[in-house]
């Protein structure tokens, strides 16, 4: 009977465990054929993820925009494409796709590279069938300020919906050749309410919102880094400096919890002379417009990303915590997507890499990260080949809380199972590798809680580890044959 009793916990846990790391996955994505690929930003609801991104395929000679809507396990539900034949169409990272009132709201840039004449646009989309629900472009902020051809530019780059179900979007603009920042609220229809110029401000490229509708917005003043206030109508209050290295760069992110928002910016540089940076993080307190921390992290060998602007991003727990995202070299060629995890001091807790394919010729880009509902966090971005003929692919990624992947990884990422035994144990088991390891590795064992209970290192060519089990309790465990840049073995435990 005791035993019967023990074995159906047993198969309890198996099944709720499961069920938590099914949703749990690494992949990629072509979902409309052959072409290049880049996922650039996502948001959520209940049920699903809505990411968008843009694509190219040679049929029609301009960047298209797409969105994936998933469920909660990657597979794509629904998918449709938005174009305009005449130019092109991109989207910035981060903050750039908003769920609201069942549409989603995505602000893009239309590059029509015959008159040298960047626009900004604003899209609303049935988020239940992603049809189109009206589209609008939207003039530059500053048309006297338009000098030559160059300043021919308007862009968004943030889109946060407001607690009067309006929307507020930010964005940047070319004064008489300066880069100077705008805000422009608009209504449900996409009519513009008001719009505001901040000709002694540039790089606009979030948007924090305060419970009395004012915004906080971090960008440079004099090449030096701010977080102002403006008040509901855009107009200024005051600011705060943070980030006291020099060399700030873009883009900059902001969250909030309370009257504390954080901040955060890629421009620490720790080694000027071969252009190394780091990520400089700095709390700011709003009640008394102080600048409470300022902490540098070097994340691997450099922060750095693929494409010109690095993607980063910044968000706060409710238990006060901190999640920092962006793209890091490991080595100095390959590319990883990060998350750091610090507490609400600053202090390290955990640092990670995501990676999908052959580290020696794929590089990762992470473009935009949320926390799910779950506690775990969903990553976007795209993979950016370096074999001749191969187009980049959009990528993404679920992870548990503790910023693991999971147990049932893509098969592509050539997992093999570690073979247990015995299994079931009281005492002891032994886990054999099937192939010999071409480098020094670890196993993580996890409990059904996701807890990491012993960490075990692996050396080259090793291929049989016993583990003592006396000190762990009965109940299911989880095996991870790990090396510095992926999973390569998966495994179960049953302590009875």
């Amino acid at each position: 009977m005791k035993k019967f009793v023990l074995l159906s916990v047993i198969l309890f846990i198996v099944n709720i465990s499961l069920a938590q790391f099914a949703t749990m996955f690494n992949d990629t994505l072509r979902p409309f054929g052959d072409g290049a690929y880049a996922n650039r930003t996502i948001c959520t609801d209940d049920s699903f993820y809505y990411v968008g991104g843009v694509y190219y395929n040679g049929t029609i000679p301009v960047n298209q925009y797409f969105i994936t809507k998933l469920d909660n396990h990657g597979n794509v539900k629904n998918k449709n494409t938005y174009f305009d034949t005449t130019v092109h169409l991109h989207a910035d990272p981060y903050n750039s796709m908003v769920n609201c009132n069942n549409k989603i709201y995505v602000c893009l840039t239309t590059e029509n590279t015959a008159q040298y004449e960047i626009k900004s646009k604003v899209l609303a989309i049935n988020k239940h069938t992603l049809d189109t629900i009206w589209t609008r472009t939207y003039p530059h902020p500053d048309t006297s300020s338009i000098l030559t051809n160059a300043d021919k530019f308007s862009d968004l780059t943030a889109i946060k919906s407001t607690p009067d179900s309006a929307f507020i979007l930010a964005g940047n603009y070319m004064s008489a050749g300066s880069l100077r920042s705008y805000l422009m609220k608009i209504d449900s229809l996409g009519d513009v309410l008001w719009t505001k110029t901040y000709s002694n401000y540039s790089g606009f490229y979030d948007i924090g919102i305060s419970p009395d509708s004012s915004f906080y917005l971090p960008c440079t003043r004099n090449n030096m880094p701010k977080l102002i206030k403006v008040d509901k109508s855009g107009l200024y209050k005051w600011e705060v400096g943070f980030n006291s290295n020099s060399n700030p760069s873009y883009p900059i992110s902001v969250s909030a919890i309370n009257s504390v928002y954080v901040v955060v910016s890629s421009s620490y540089w720790y080694d000027l002379t071969n252009n190394l940076r780091g990520v400089t993080v700095s709390k700011i307190n709003t009640i008394t417009k102080s600048l409470s921390w300022e902490k540098n992290y070097i994340l691997f060998h450099n922060f750095t990303g693929i494409t010109l602007h690095q993607a980063m991003g910044v968000e706060t727990l409710s238990d006060g915590s901190i999640i920092v995202s962006g793209t890091v070299s490991k080595t100095g060629a390959d590319r990883n997507g990060v998350i750091l995890k610090l507490n609400s001091n600053g202090d390290s807790l955990w640092t990670k890499t995501y990676h999908f394919g052959n580290p020696n010729y794929d590089d990762c880009q992470l473009n935009d990260l949320i926390v799910t509902d779950d506690g775990g966090f969903m990553g976007v971005g795209f993979i950016w080949s370096q074999v001749p003929n191969q187009n980049d692919v959009a990528w993404m990624f679920k992870t548990d809380k503790n910023g693991v992947v999971g147990f049932e990884a893509s098969a592509s990422l050539s997992i093999q199972k570690l073979k247990v035994w015995p299994n079931p144990a009281s005492d002891y088991t032994k886990i054999t590798i099937g192939q010999a390891l071409n480098e020094t590795s670890e196993i993580i064992i996890y409990n059904s809680l996701e807890q990491i209970v012993e960490t075990i290192s692996v050396h080259k060519q090793q291929q049989e580890i016993e583990i003592n089990l006396h000190d762990f309790k009965v109940g299911l465990y989880y095996l991870e044959l790990r090396t510095v840049n992926k999973i390569i073995g998966t495994g179960k435990l049953i302590k009875e």
